[in-house]
């Protein structure tokens, strides 16, 4: 890896130096910040030790906080990467690409296949037929790509391709093969808590114990359309249906919407936290993060200790912020020990040591285009 590592440090230290110009900075001993991201790609090509049973501080892992976690860096960086072509969102590109892999599809399923509903594939397929990407006879019929379509397509697969080839840097094809083997195990696992959780969301007074999990019947044994061409197309619909479920299980047992839930899950994590840690590790923009807080304190969830206004003091749960938290963690344990069951400690450890993998390749490779972004700026 050291000329993958050199390259990295190079490229990152002259975006840097850019962004440093740009300010009106001379040239000098890098400041304290500069050394803090340094580290940050130096710890990533570090391989991992951490235990794959539990996260760092011995608790039980949460997968699918993991997996958000990763995802958001791939994601940042692909955003960053496919602006610099066209700029289409993130699910149009999806669709384009799953359209040139897989031949015409019907909407139900390209919204199988993606893990959103129909209703935001319906939106996307809109766009894409007023860009003239795709073609269709009738509002049911399969979506096609168009000879504008294909065109774009394979542009932006070239890239994806490349792109990838960074995300499996050192996984070997046999360790590739095994990873997508589970992520389809893990895949069925997700769309039956979804279904799950929808047939619970329907009938609300069937009288179901709050800490049964079952695997639902209907369509668990569907098969879902998985594109092994790129690592990333999997990992996203895996994501996409454990957080529908997710939405819905934290709603029925908190009355929380999924951000809500997520907010006072770490505020109930770090506390007593304060407003720059608490926005960094939500990694969303300050209005929504300030106005969900706001309704968790005006429903006697969290308090905030310091001076008026949420950007001082530090913010803990009240006594029901803490009977909420503590539902929140033992829900997300249940659900992500649900969708572990049946892989065994072998082929759990395997996965994981991948993932760790997938890991550390997001981080260099969002840092990468991190520092391309800011050499084009200057």
């Amino acid at each position: 890896m050291a000329e993958e590592a050199v390259s990295l440090i190079e490229t990152f230290t002259l975006g840097a130096l850019a962004r440093a110009r740009r300010k009106g900075e001379t040239a000098g001993e890098p400041g304290e910040e500069f050394f803090d991201q340094l580290n940050l790609i130096l710890n990533s090509l570090e391989p991992s030790v951490q235990g794959h049973g539990a996260s760092g501080d011995g608790s039980p892992l949460i997968f699918q906080s993991e997996l958000w976690q990763v995802l958001h860096k791939m994601r940042e960086s692909a955003e960053l990467s496919y602006a610099r072509e066209v700029d289409l969102v993130e699910l149009d590109r999806r669709i384009l690409f799953l359209l040139r892999s897989k031949g015409p599809l019907v909407p139900a399923e390209l919204s199988s296949a993606v893990g959103v509903d129909k209703a935001q594939v319906s939106r996307s397929v809109k766009r894409l037929l007023e860009l003239r990407m795709v073609e269709r006879e009738q509002i049911r019929s399969p979506v096609m790509l168009t000879r504008k379509g294909e065109a774009l397509a394979d542009r932006l697969l070239r890239l994806a391709d490349l792109r990838n080839r960074e995300l499996i840097f050192d996984i070997a094809d046999d360790e590739l093969e095994r990873f997508f083997a589970t992520i389809e195990v893990l895949l069925k696992r997700s769309v039956a808590l979804y279904e799950q959780e929808r047939a619970r969301a329907n009938t609300p007074d069937r009288g179901e114990g709050e800490g049964d999990v079952t695997i639902a019947q209907r369509r668990v044994d569907e098969a879902i359309l998985v594109d092994r061409t790129r690592i990333m197309s999997p990992l996203l619909t895996l994501s996409a249906y454990f957080s529908r479920s997710g939405a819905l299980a934290f709603k029925r047992r908190t009355g929380l919407s999924n951000f809500e839930a997520w907010v006072l899950n770490e505020i109930g994590m770090a506390a007593p936290i304060d407003w720059p840690t608490l926005t960094a590790a939500l990694q969303r923009d300050h209005s929504q993060a300030g106005r969900t807080v706001k309704a968790l304190m005006d429903r006697g969830l969290i308090a905030r200790d310091g001076r008026p206004g949420r950007r001082h003091g530090k913010f803990y749960p009240t006594a029901e912020g803490q009977r909420l938290y503590n539902l929140i963690q033992e829900t997300s344990v249940e659900r992500s020990s649900f969708l572990m069951a049946p892989l065994g400690d072998e082929e759990r450890t395997r996965f994981l040591a991948t993932f760790d993998k997938l890991r550390r390749n997001a981080v260099a490779q969002l840092e990468r285009e991190r520092a391309l972004e800011e050499l084009d700026c200057d």
